[in-house]
C-alpha cells in the first residue's frame, strides 16, 4: 500500500477509536490528483453486533485546505522576509526557515547546509529539534569525494530524492549512518544563486519512507528562495564588513585624515566618514564631525570658514579639482597648516562626493616660508649690492679699454697688449652675468620697476639684430628677420625688452653650429596680441631638461657649461621680464633639430588706437659668409 493509502486507513481507524472528525488527503480525480476530505461519523450511534455502522458522507474540503496552506505558507514567508529586512542573523533566520518547513512537512526533520568560501565543503547551519547525533552527523559534509545525497545534490545543481536509502545500490555507503540516525527518507535541494552558483542545501529527513508529491514541491520552490535570499544577504554584509574594516585599516595607517564629503543640491555639507587622524590633527574627534561639520569649520576661523564654505560650493558646482592650503587652529590653541586633496563625483540625485585627505603640511609650509624669507633676503642683498660690485668692474673694464687704445703712449711688449684684451673681455663677461644676476634677484626680491613708455618695437628689433650680426657672422650663422608690416608700438620698458631680445639671440647663436641659422619672427597674432619668436637649428632642448632651462643657473645638460659658455641666467631672466610686462615666454624644442622661443605681449600693451606705426623693410636678413 502506498504512503497515502495507508495514511487514509490510519484516519479511518483514528476516527473509530477517537470519537472525531479526522482530515485526510488521498489520490483522487481533483486538481494536483489529491483530494482533501473529512470523516465524520454519525455520532452519538450506539452499535450492536447486528448493527453495521453507518458513515455520513466524505465532505470535500480540497479547495478550502489548499487555500489555508497557501495563506499559513506567505505569513511564512513574510515573517522570515521582515527578519531578513531587519539584520537579522543568518543562523536565526535559518533556523526559523526550518521550523517553518516542519510546519509543512509534519513527519519530516529539516537541516540546512551552507557552503564554505572555496566550495569544497558545507557546514550545519540549522537543524532544530533534532536529535544532537544528527546535528552531530551533518555537521559537515564533504564535496570533493563525498557521494552522499547532501553532497550530490549541490555538485549537479539538482534534487535528489531518495524515498529509502534502503532501496537503491547507490546509497549502500550510507545506508548504515542513515538507518542508525532513523532517517531513512530523504530530499535534499540544492541551494543557488543567480548564477547557479552553490551556496547550500535544503534537506528534509523522514523517519519513514516518504515520496514527494506535486504539493511538496510548491512548498519547498517557495522556502528555497527564502534560504538563498538569506545566504546572499550574509554574505554581502560580512563583505561590506570586511571591505570597512579594511578601509578603516588602510585610512589608519595613512598620514593625515581620509575623508568622505557630501553636498547637497541645496548647499547642505555633511562628512560620511572620516578618519581617526582628525583627532590627532584638529584635534576634534570623527564622532563629531560626522554628527555636525561645524565642528570641523571652526578651526579655520570664521573668515576662511565662509570663504572655505563659498569655495567648496562653487568646486562642487563646478566639479574641479580640490586643492588647498589652509591655516588652522586646533582645538587644543595649536597653530598648524593642511594641505587637502580631493576629487568629486555627481550622483544621480545632484549630490557631489568628495573622496580625499588631509595631510599635516606644517613642517613644509614653515620651511617653505623659511626658504622664501632666505631667498628674499639674499635677493634684496644683492640688489642693495648692485652699485658695490658694478663699481670695480666698470673701473677694471674702463682702464683696460684705455690702455688698449694706447691713450697715453705705447705699451713696450705685445704680450701685455694681450693680456690686457683678456682681462677686458673677461671684464665685459663677468659685468654681464654680474647684471643678470642682479637683475633676477631684483625682479625676486620685487624691487625690479619698469619704465614704460610708448615703444618702437620695428626699430627695437632692426638695431638689437644690426648689434648681433658681427656675432653671428663670426660664427658663420645667417641670421634673419620676418617681421609683418605696420607693427603698432607697444607699452613697455626699452631697455628690458632690448636686454630679452639679446638674450634669446645670444643663445639661439652660441648654440647653432656653423652654417646654420637663426630666424626672428615678429607679429600679431589672431587675438591681437604681439608676439615675437626666436628660432634656430642649433643642438636642441631635450622634452624632459625644457622646464630645467627656465630655472635660474640650469642648463640642458650639466656638460654644456664646459663647452658652451654661459651661467644659465639668460632664459629664466627673459621669462620673469617678460612676466613682469604681463606676458608669456614658451619654449619649443626637439634634440638636434633645434629650438624656438616666442615671447607674446598682451593685447592691453599695443598703442593701436594712436595710430602710430613702424613702417620700412618687413625682412632684414644678414648671410653667414
Amino acid at each position: 500500500m502506498c504512503r497515502s493509502g495507508r495514511l487514509y486507513t490510519s484516519g479511518i481507524l483514528s476516527v473509530l477509536r477517537r470519537k472525531r472528525d479526522v482530515q485526510l488527503r488521498r489520490h483522487g480525480g481533483h486538481e494536483n490528483n489529491r483530494i482533501f476530505t473529512n470523516l465524520r461519523p454519525p455520532w452519538p450511534r450506539v452499535m450492536n453486533a447486528r448493527q453495521k455502522q453507518s458513515w455520513e458522507p466524505m465532505a470535500d474540503i480540497t479547495n478550502q485546505t489548499s487555500a489555508e496552506q497557501r495563506l499559513r505558507l506567505l505569513e511564512s514567508q513574510n515573517r522570515i522576509l521582515e527578519s531578513i529586512a531587519r539584520g537579522a542573523g543568518l543562523e536565526k533566520v535559518l533556523v526559523r526557515l526550518a521550523r517553518v518547513s516542519k510546519s509543512h512537512f509534519p513527519g519530516a526533520g529539516c537541516v540546512i547546509h551552507i557552503t564554505s568560501e572555496k566550495a569544497d565543503s558545507m557546514s550545519l547551519a540549522a537543524a532544530p529539534e533534532l536529535p544532537d547525533a544528527v546535528s552531530e552527523a551533518f555537521a559537515t559534509v564533504d564535496l570533493k569525494g563525498a557521494a552522499g545525497p547532501l553532497a550530490l545534490a549541490v555538485i549537479r545543481s539538482e534534487p535528489v530524492i531518495v524515498p529509502h536509502v534502503g532501496d537503491d545500490e547507490r546509497w549502500k555507503d550510507v545506508c548504515r549512518q542513515f538507518l542508525a540516525l532513523g532517517f531513512p527518507g530523504i530530499w535534499t535541494h540544492p541551494i543557488l544563486d543567480a548564477e547557479g552558483a552553490p551556496l547550500g542545501c535544503f534537506t528534509l529527513l523522514y523517519r519513514d519512507r516518504a515520496v514527494p508529491e506535486h504539493e511538496d514541491y510548491e512548498v519547498i520552490d517557495h522556502l528555497l528562495p527564502l534560504a538563498r535570499l538569506a545566504i546572499v544577504q550574509d554574505r554581502r554584509l560580512r563583505a561590506l564588513q570586511t571591505a570597512d574594516e579594511r578601509l578603516m585599516s588602510l585610512a589608519a595607517s595613512l598620514p593625515g585624515v581620509v575623508y568622505q564629503r557630501e553636498v547637497t543640491p541645496d548647499g547642505d555639507i555633511r562628512y560620511t566618514y572620516i578618519s581617526d587622524g582628525a583627532k590627532d590633527l584638529f584635534g576634534v574627534s570623527p564622532e563629531e564631525i560626522v554628527a555636525d561639520p561645524q565642528a570641523l569649520f571652526d578651526c579655520h576661523g570664521p573668515e576662511y570658514g565662509l570663504d572655505f564654505h563659498e569655495r567648496l560650493l562653487a568646486a562642487s558646482r563646478e566639479l574641479t579639482l580640490w586643492d588647498v592650503e589652509a591655516p588652522i587652529i586646533t582645538r587644543d590653541g595649536e597653530h598648524k597648516w593642511t594641505h587637502a586633496i580631493a576629487r568629486p563625483t555627481r550622483r544621480a540625485d545632484g549630490t557631489v562626493v568628495w573622496n580625499g585627505i588631509i595631510l599635516d603640511a606644517t613642517r613644509i609650509k614653515m620651511a617653505n616660508l623659511e626658504l622664501a624669507a632666505a631667498n628674499r633676503a639674499k635677493s634684496e642683498f644683492l640688489a642693495n649690492m648692485s652699485h658695490e660690485l658694478r663699481t670695480p668692474l666698470n673701473a677694471i673694464i674702463g682702464f683696460s679699454e684705455i690702455m688698449l687704445g694706447e691713450t697715453f703712449g705705447k705699451i713696450g711688449n705685445p704680450k701685455y697688449v694681450e693680456y690686457l684684451r683678456d682681462i677686458h673681455e673677461s671684464g665685459t663677461h663677468l659685468l654681464e652675468i654680474i647684471n643678470d644676476l642682479l637683475d633676477l634677484s631684483k625682479i625676486e626680491a620685487g624691487k625690479m620697476t619698469l619704465d614704460e613708455a610708448p615703444l618702437d618695437i620695428t626699430r627695437l628689433v632692426r638695431n638689437t639684430l644690426r648689434l648681433m650680426s658681427d656675432k653671428a657672422e663670426e660664427r658663420g650663422i645667417a641670421l634673419s628677420c620676418d617681421m609683418a608690416e605696420d607693427i603698432p608700438p607697444i607699452v613697455a620698458d626699452e631697455r628690458k625688452v632690448k636686454q630679452v631680445l639679446i638674450n634669446l639671440l645670444s643663445n639661439a647663436i652660441k648654440f647653432t653650429s656653423h652654417g646654420g641659422w637663426v630666424k626672428v619672427r615678429v607679429a600679431v597674432d589672431a587675438d591681437g596680441r604681439l608676439t615675437i619668436s626666436v628660432a634656430d637649428n642649433g643642438i636642441g632642448i631635450s622634452q624632459q631638461d625644457q622646464k630645467a632651462v627656465l630655472r635660474p643657473f640650469a642648463q640642458a645638460d650639466s656638460g654644456l657649461n664646459r663647452k658652451y659658455e654661459g651661467s644659465g641666467l639668460g632664459l629664466p631672466l627673459a621669462k620673469k621680464i617678460v612676466e613682469l610686462h604681463g606676458g608669456t615666454l614658451t619654449l619649443e624644442s626637439e634634440l638636434t633639430r633645434g629650438t624656438t622661443v616666442t615671447v607674446t605681449f598682451p593685447g592691453s600693451r599695443l598703442c593701436v588706437e594712436e595710430g602710430v606705426t613702424a613702417k620700412g623693410p618687413s625682412r632684414i636678413s644678414t648671410a653667414a659668409r
